[in-house]
């Protein structure tokens, strides 16, 4: 069968990659390319056919030998795999092992976007200005296809993980075209975007002081002037985002140009051209993206403070306008990378900022406090996944309950924590578990923990 291209020490040490990262499986680990012993599988099954070539090939084989059957194939017949290079049948093949994610793969994907959500609601703790915009894809989103690969088109991956990524830079491209757009004023109203120029004063790193008149657009995203005295830095900085995929599986598209004839070689354009198929790697639709948007305010503040207060609204309208019209990554001019806002994301925005407020607190705890919330989470949990019933008696639950009266007898609890412990026990166990409190009380002595005794 096909092998990657490896050497053969790795090929020895793993008979299959499935464990391996999507982007691996679709780069170095590509099982697409002809070894002998494909070569010398499809000589002896073109020798046994009834035909011109079959007698032909079958004579060679018998008087000359393998060398010289594979050498009049690959002189006589254009379709014949040569050594080493791509085998059209096993490309084929290749494509289903790609697009599979494994449970890792789902794991590490969700773990990467948790933190990243965890990383913007940091920033934003610490005053850091940061805005995040969420969004849910409603087509297909693919990007690198220019990227060079032997199944004609590449696709980019976040290294060392292996996982889909829209590049940062690929945002900032697009939320800028979005922004020239509405400030030309040709879709309407231009929510606040101009090309009217503001003056700025800078100094560069040799202590040099510039002068320049600078639009708006220019002064958020960086000049694009070529000329190294008239480059500007722009004041925004673009994650890489990370979706999140939906799904067990990326996707394969396919596009079938008709028209190679024009375009490679020099013929006039007309319907009848062949057709041919190309597959290219997608994100599924309904995977979730979160885009996020650094702002260096203090910058901001010296070059245009009127820009201070409104850099956020103008950034919400050139996204909207991007999700709208513009789409991310390639081939958006047919519909691939449409996007619309993630109506769910608010509230897992909300709870993951809730989430992180209580670590916060509870990072401030005693370790007796510590103890006590972590039951209180246990609990809570516990009556989410009942749905109304109560486990019985003696099980984890109660368990859980008798363990920390247990503890909060012991002489480092002060007395405001064993009063916390007694309450968390006798509000979440009638809850959770079949009891009688009143004999609950006696056996667990939750009326000495809550006079402190």
């Amino acid at each position: 069968m096909p092998r990657a291209a490896l050497p053969q020490y790795l090929l020895d040490h793993a008979k299959d990659f499935k464990n391996a990262s999507p982007g691996l499986r679709f780069g170095a680990y590509l099982p697409i390319w002809t070894d002998r012993s494909d070569q010398e599988a499809a000589i002896r099954d073109a020798a046994q056919r009834r035909s011109d070539e079959g007698r032909k090939l079958n004579e060679i084989l018998t008087r000359q030998g393998m060398d010289a059957a594979i050498s009049f194939m690959e002189n006589r017949n254009e379709r014949f795999d040569r050594l080493w290079c791509k085998s059209t049948s096993a490309a084929t093949a290749a494509w289903r092992e790609v697009i599979k994610l494994s449970g890792s793969d789902k794991d590490l994907n969700g773990s990467l976007v948790k933190r990243i959500l965890a990383m913007q609601n940091l920033l934003g703790s610490h005053g850091q200005a940061v805005c995040a915009f969420d969004a849910i894809a409603i087509a297909p989103f693919t990007t690198g296809l220019g990227n060079e690969h032997p199944l004609e088109n590449g696709f980019t991956f976040l290294n060392p993980y292996g996982l889909p990524c829209l590049p940062g830079s690929g945002v900032k491209g697009v939320l800028r075209a979005a922004a020239g757009e509405l400030a030309s004023g040709d879709w309407g109203g231009n929510e606040g975007w101009t090309l009217d120029p503001h003056e700025v004063r800078w100094r560069d790193g040799k202590g040099k002081q510039h002068t320049r008149q600078i639009t708006t657009i220019d002064l958020l995203f960086g000049s694009e002037v070529e000329d190294e005295q008239a480059l500007f830095r722009g004041v925004l900085s673009f994650w890489d985002v990370l979706p999140a995929i939906e799904g067990n599986s990326l996707l394969v598209e396919v596009m079938t140009p008709h028209q190679n004839h024009y375009y490679q070689q020099d013929a006039n354009p007309h319907d009848s051209g062949q057709p041919n198929p190309i597959q290219f790697l997608t994100v599924p639709p309904g995977s979730r993206f979160s885009f996020t948007v650094l702002c260096d305010t203090a910058r901001l503040h010296r070059l245009a403070p009127d820009l201070a207060d409104r850099w956020q609204g103008l950034l919400q309208a050139a996204f909207n306008h991007a999700f709208q019209w513009l789409g991310f990554g390639a081939k958006t001019a047919v519909g691939y990378g449409a996007m619309a806002v993630d109506p769910a994301a608010a509230l897992r925005r909300a709870d993951a900022a809730d989430k992180a407020r209580r670590d916060q607190a509870r990072a401030a705890m005693s370790e007796q406090r510590q103890q006590v919330e972590t039951f209180i989470d246990y609990m809570q949990k516990r009556v989410e996944a009942l749905r109304g019933s109560k486990a019985n008696p003696n099980g984890a639950e109660h368990i859980k309950a008798r363990e920390l009266a247990k503890v909060a007898t012991h002489a480092d609890w002060g007395a405001e924590d064993r009063k916390h412990a007694a309450e968390a026990i006798e509000t979440w166990l009638p809850q959770v578990v079949r009891v009688d409190m009143k004999e609950e009380r006696k056996k667990l002595g939750l009326k000495q923990l809550r006079e402190g005794g």
